[in-house]
C-alpha cells in the first residue's frame, strides 16, 4: 500500500549548485551531501541503460530533491529554468503497488536492481501531466 505521507518533490534545474545557492537564499534550506552516481535505470519504450545523476536534498522535510538535468532523460529541459518534476511517495511494495498504479498510470521510467529485476528502488508514474515517484522504503528516513 502506498503511503499517502509526501516524501519529497522533485526540481529539475539546468545547474546544481547555482539553484541550490539560489534555493538556500530564498528559502533558508540546508542540503544534504549532494548525491553523484551512476544508476541502471529502465524504460519501457527504450530498454535499460545507465545514468549519471547529480542530485541535493534538503534537510527539511519534506525534502526538496533538485536534479541536475541530463538531455535524452525524464530529466531533460527544454529551457534555461527550474521546473517542478515529480512528487514522491513510498511504496509498501515497490512492485506490487506500481503494478496497480500502473494500470491508468503507465510507468515511464524506473530503477534496475543488481540482478537486473525491475522495478528496484523507484518508480515515476505518469498521469494527466502529473509525474508522481514510487520509493522502496529505506531503513532510515
Amino acid at each position: 500500500m502506498i503511503d499517502p505521507n509526501l516524501d519529497h518533490v522533485g526540481i529539475v534545474v539546468p545547474r546544481l549548485e547555482s539553484a541550490l545557492e539560489a534555493l538556500s537564499s530564498s528559502l533558508g534550506l540546508d542540503w544534504l551531501p549532494l548525491f553523484e552516481g551512476t544508476i541502471s535505470m529502465h524504460e519501457p519504450d527504450r530498454g535499460s541503460r545507465d545514468f549519471f545523476l547529480r542530485i541535493g536534498n534538503s534537510v527539511q522535510y519534506p525534502r526538496l530533491e533538485v536534479i541536475e538535468t541530463i538531455s535524452d532523460s525524464p530529466w531533460a529541459l527544454g529551457t534555461d529554468a527550474m521546473i517542478l518534476h515529480h512528487v514522491a511517495f513510498y511504496a509498501g511494495n515497490l512492485a506490487a503497488d506500481s503494478t496497480v498504479v500502473s494500470g491508468p498510470c503507465p510507468i515511464e521510467i524506473c530503477g534496475v536492481g543488481d540482478d537486473h529485476e525491475v522495478p528496484k528502488i523507484f518508480t515515476y508514474h505518469l498521469q494527466g501531466g502529473l509525474r508522481f515517484e514510487l520509493l522502496e522504503r529505506r531503513s532510515t528516513r
